[in-house]
Order: C-alpha cells, then structure tokens, then sequence
C-alpha cells in the first residue's frame, strides 16, 4: 500500500485535536510544534521558495584620523516557514561578514576579516523579539522593528587604515549568512534542501581605491 501525505489543511487539523487532548505540559507541545515545522519545512507550498535571501543594500567606507567606518545596510526577508518557526521560539542565527581583500583579478587575499553574529527570537510569554548582538540585547514589539534594527549597522567595522596601503586596489565585501547549524538538529536537513531556509545574501563587493 502506498503511503500518501496528508494534505497541510487535514494535518494542522489532526494535530489540532491531539493538542486539545494533550496535558499542560511544555515539553509536549514543544514537540508537537516541532513536528509540523519539520513536516513545513520539508512540504512547502510551490513557488514559494524564491525571494527569500537577504539583501545587502548598501556598504561603504567613512574615514577618520586613525581607521576606516564599515557602514552597512542590509534588508532582510524571512520566509513563511522561517517565520513559523521564528513564532515557535526558534532562534535565527545571521552572521554578518566583513572583509577587506586585495583587488587582484582572480586572486582575491583578504587584509581584513570581521564576522558580527546576530541572533533573532521569539519570546511568546512577552510577546516581544529579542535581537541578540555583539554587546547588547534589545526587544521588539514587531518583528519589523527587530528586522529593521539588524539592518543598519552604522559603525559595523573599524579598520585601521595601516592596512590599507597607497596605490593599492582594494576590495569591501559584505555579505549576511544565514547559520543552518544553529538550528535544532531536526530542523538542519531540511534547512539545506528547502529553499524557504536559503536566507543568506549574495556578496556586496565595492572597490576602494588608496
């Protein structure tokens, strides 16, 4: 016999009724939660995976007496399943990667690396987003304001400017990269396959010229 999978309506409905009849009990709802997200996860809808990368919109550098500013902005955009999750108390790791290379055609040497981690939840009891970066918490009331707050990075870099010699070509590059391992264990898998958890930009390459 052919084993079929039941359609999403019919599944969130069965799990519906077993919810119901399921003691209090945090750890069993937990699973219960995770066990749709990964039947989600692996049985999106068609169509529905494009368009879901960030963007890295613009990055440049402000020079000062004694270093270079990274500035970046980047807009990010969460898939439907990327955001069930993020509403189950899933964290979403990004890191947001800086470098400094050399423009020399195909060889590209780095002279500067910064990676700046960023860690988006879900905090059901507040009904707040909490937005974990490099020395500071803050929360949200919207997921709007937390995704806007990760996306400007005023002074995300300070280069010395020692390493960026005169005459030289160089190359900024940013990029924000999405941390597949950073989810739970059951989630990773699908995360590599589905197209609706390929949250990472593209690189942003600008020329600096010394």
């Amino acid at each position: 016999m052919a084993f079929i999978m039941p359609s999403l309506p019919k599944l969130l409905s069965d799990l519906q009724k077993t919810w119901r009849h399921l003691p209090a009990d945090r750890h069993q709802k937990s699973a219960l939660h995770l066990v749709l997200l990964v039947w989600l996860s692996c049985h999106s809808l068609p169509g529905l995976a494009a368009g879901f990368a960030a963007t890295v919109r613009n990055a440049e550098l402000t020079e000062t007496d004694d270093v270079y500013h990274a500035e970046v902005e980047i807009e990010y955009h969460l898939s439907p399943t990327a955001k069930e999750a993020l509403s189950m108390g899933v964290p979403l790791a990004f890191d947001v990667l800086i470098e400094i290379r050399h423009d020399w055609y195909l060889l590209q040497p780095q002279v500067y690396h910064k990676k700046i981690p960023y860690t988006l939840q879900f905090h059901a009891l507040l009904n707040q987003y909490e937005v974990q970066a490099p020395g500071q918490v803050e929360m949200f009331l919207s997921l709007n304001a937390a995704l806007n707050f990760m996306a400007l990075l005023p002074n995300a870099a300070e280069i010395p400017r020692d390493l960026l010699h005169s005459g030289g070509n160089y190359l900024l590059a940013v990029k924000t990269e999405f941390n597949r391992e950073a989810l739970p264990i059951p989630l990773r898998p699908a995360a590599y396959l589905n197209g609706e958890w390929f949250l990472s930009s593209d690189w942003f390459i600008w020329p600096i010229q010394k």
